[in-house]
């Protein structure tokens, strides 16, 4: 098990924070751990304090590039502490936002992850979000990972599986897009470099059942635009009621303190 002294960062935060829905909490004695998939690799991290701790699902040794690919993943090499300076140096963000973060922080995830994620969270709530992709999760391949876009189109053709998921409107949109990608498909981000956003949001809204809110999901979760800022229920009231503008590179990073703030101030 390898270990990192993190600052600014919080697994339970995370994980509570509305970008995530292929993390699977496991209560341990001393503290809570989340198995993470991402693609068809799978880790065990665990955070008590500042010690945040990594190693396979069976509590193995991670490679040195297994290590890489997850230090990426949850952000931890990306400065949070000078994005944080930069928000609150340009005006955008007040310091009351921040005292709600606890430690978020935007992840690097993988594209196909979020574009399943998110076209099934249309119109619905995190709770049965996170209970639809669980269950197709179990169907992955390997199993405990987002199906292959394949292997999804296999699930959504047998009529017993799919019931279970409960996908309504939903499944014609999965169905085309796991199509456009067995014929080949990919974001223009991942083949074209420095690919612009609006061209990147563009080019995602014109695939069956993707708009704006979830185009700017896939942008911001699964491609690394961090000016990207989907805009939901929550965000557009922000807007309406607190004036929120949003920073022209971190946008999505100033979101995503803004969303956590918004839900603190509605439990008030």
């Amino acid at each position: 098990m390898a270990s990192f002294t993190v600052k600014d960062f919080s697994l339970s935060a995370i994980a509570k924070s509305g970008q995530v829905f292929t993390w699977h909490a496991v209560q341990k004695a001393d503290a809570t751990s989340y198995l993470i998939a991402s693609g068809q690799q799978r880790c065990l991290a665990q955070q008590t304090d500042d010690t945040l701790s990594l190693s396979q699902p069976d509590g193995g040794k991670l490679s040195a590039k297994e290590l890489n690919y997850w230090r990426h993943y949850l952000a931890l090499d990306d400065n949070y502490a000078l994005m944080q300076a930069e928000l609150i140096a340009s005006g955008l963000l007040k310091q009351e936002v921040l005292k709600t973060q606890q430690g978020i922080r935007v992840l690097y995830q993988n594209w196909w992850d979020v574009a399943v994620s998110f076209v099934i969270s249309q119109n619905s709530s995190i709770t049965r979000i996170q209970h639809t992709m669980d269950l197709l999760m179990k169907q992955g391949n390997p199993v405990g990972c987002v199906p292959t876009a394949s292997r999804l189109l296999e699930i959504l053709g047998d009529e017993t599986l799919c019931s279970r998921l409960k996908l309504g409107y939903r499944k014609p949109y999965l169905q085309s897009l796991a199509t456009q990608v067995v014929r080949g498909w990919r974001p223009l981000s991942l083949t074209r470099p420095y690919a612009a956003l609006s061209a990147q949001m563009a080019e995602l809204q014109t695939l069956q059942g993707i708009g704006p809110k979830v185009a700017s999901c896939i942008c911001l979760y699964g491609l690394g635009y961090l000016e990207a800022v989907p805009r939901d229920t929550w965000i557009k009231k922000a807007e309406r009621d607190y004036g929120f503008v949003w920073h022209e590179r971190l946008g999505g990073v100033q979101q995503q303190f803004v969303f956590a703030w918004m839900r603190e101030r509605a439990k008030r």
